[in-house]
């Protein structure tokens, strides 16, 4: 996989004239954006329409949680807007997490369209890592529960990475938040790492918001990080 394909930019901006600019600047360079609940809630819609016609992947991050029937019409409702990939909250019961993936693989079949995948989040990157080695069985155990419900995939940092893959192998999609460069801050993330270390603990695709988004260059941030998931990919991190 190329390091463009890998890298997912977070556009957590409260308008879309401003999360535009900053995706032309970007565009080209990487194939996945990020919305989630800042600019949907604030737009809507019409951000994940412009941003598919300016050549992006949208990724859907709302993190659904509800009843497994209003979890499903969202789903629903996120594969007709073309979306490729969406989240839903692992901890939810697995009629939910069932819910969530025949309602997204139901409603693209009946319009013949791709289907998005659906990724569960497990543990929070925010949350405090007092207890590492009981963090890493929850998330493992999420992810598992994910995998059993028919989920594409998690979302969880990269510390857990390598204990993710472990257990569950390719094409369980493993996607990994809290990603920053060495020199860069840290901000409320605390379980967080490198690009070259999470891709080469296991992870597949990476988030990245803030190192890139207030960078002076976004374009060129973005380019340094692209070149670290190479330097994972390759063994050299």
């Amino acid at each position: 996989m190329k390091a463009a394909e890998r890298l997912i930019v977070a556009f957590d901006h409260p308008d879309l004239a401003a999360a535009l600019r900053l995706a032309n600047k970007l565009r080209g360079l990487l194939r996945y954006a990020k919305i989630g609940s800042i600019l949907f809630t604030a737009e809507g819609p019409r951000a994940i329409e412009r941003f598919r016609a300016l050549g992006f992947e949208v990724f859907l991050d709302l993190k659904f949680h509800d009843i497994p029937s209003t979890v499903e019409k969202s789903c629903r409702a996120a594969a007709r807007h073309g979306v490729c990939m969406l989240t839903v909250h692992a901890s939810g019961d697995p009629a939910m997490l069932e819910a969530a993936a025949g309602g997204a693989r139901s409603e693209s079949a009946r319009l013949k369209v791709r289907r998005p995948r659906v990724v569960g989040v497990t543990v929070l990157t925010s949350e405090g890592s007092r207890a590492p080695q009981a963090t890493t069985r929850r998330v493992v155990e999420l992810a598992r529960r994910a995998r059993q419900a028919g989920l594409d995939g998690v979302v969880a940092s990269a510390r857990e990475a390598a204990a993710i893959r472990r257990e569950l192998r390719r094409p369980f999609l493993l996607v990994c938040p809290g990603i920053r460069p060495a020199s860069a801050d840290h901000s409320d993330h605390r379980r967080v790492a490198t690009p070259a270390a999470a891709i080469a603990g296991g992870a597949d695709l990476l988030v990245v918001g803030r190192p890139i988004t207030e960078a002076n260059d976004p374009r060129a941030a973005a380019a340094k990080i692209l070149e670290e998931i190479t330097q994972g990919a390759d063994g050299t991190c």
